[in-house]
């Protein structure tokens, strides 16, 4: 729920910056000096927000689990081709960058939540 609190307020900041013009230009704002932004990563991070909000209040543990997985996986793929620039369409720079980082660190968080790795453990041990 928090991870999707802080992408939500990302996007609405980024909006706050940029206002709706020139969606898919990269334009010279940035949020907290570090991640440029546009009208495209804005509406991104407030879908992503939205849909760990979603998942945190309506889905079922495993669902919610399954839909970290899914959002992190799909986030790390963007990372990874944000580091090997093939995001320039969408203004995405290219390289090691604020934005990128960003995304991979994004992704690894969503990974290890849908992972399980933070949840505590329910497993008993067995018995002879």
């Amino acid at each position: 729920m928090l991870l999707g609190l802080v992408v939500l307020v990302l996007g609405i900041l980024g909006f706050i910056l940029t206002g709706f013009t020139k969606f898919t230009e990269m334009t010279d704002h940035a949020i907290f000096g570090l991640f440029q932004t546009n009208g495209f990563h804005n509406t991104v991070y407030i879908i992503l927000g939205l849909l760990w909000l979603l998942g945190a209040i309506a889905l079922t543990p495993a669902g919610n689990q399954g839909m970290n997985i899914a959002v992190g996986g799909a986030l790390l793929l963007v990372a990874v081709l944000g580091f090997l620039g093939y995001w320039s369409l969408l203004s995405i720079p290219a390289g090691i960058n604020g934005d990128n980082i960003l995304d991979l660190a994004v992704a690894l968080a969503s990974l290890i939540v849908g992972g399980g790795l933070l949840s505590r453990s329910s497993h008993q041990t067995a018995t002879a």
